[in-house]
């Protein structure tokens, strides 16, 4: 599912952004959240998605400008691990990430974030 929605972004700009959780009961990486390219979009919506005291993945269709000026797509992937998570709850996320950035083939630039403070549009630019 993860590599089924992440290739709808990729290849048709289906949505601006896809977050993912780990269940840990079931040992899977999900689909938690979709966001339409076509709906509105505000970068506060990202953070509205990622909880203060949950990890998430996040991949997210960013528009940025080259240094000749010229409009360009980058798709990025976002680790979102608070410092306030539990150790075992980040042992998870960080042994977990690379499968499935690695699954999901196209991803431009990776972001990590423990913070709201570093994950801000700037960041993305």
């Amino acid at each position: 599912k993860c590599k089924e929605e992440f290739a709808k972004l990729k290849h048709k700009r289906a949505y601006k952004f896809i977050t993912f959780k780990i269940d840990q009961d079931a040992g899977t990486v999900d689909v938690l959240d979709l966001h339409a390219k076509t709906d509105a979009f505000e970068f506060q919506m990202v953070l509205d998605k990622l909880p203060a005291d949950e990890p998430r993945y996040l991949v997210m269709d960013w528009d940025v400008e080259n240094d000749d000026g010229c409009q360009m797509s980058k798709i990025f992937f976002v680790s979102w691990v608070p410092d306030t998570c539990k150790a075992k709850t980040k042992m998870l996320y960080a042994s977990s990430k690379q499968a499935l950035r690695n699954a999901l083939e196209g991803v431009h630039l990776d972001h990590q974030a423990t913070d709201y403070d570093e994950i801000t549009p700037a960041e993305f630019n």
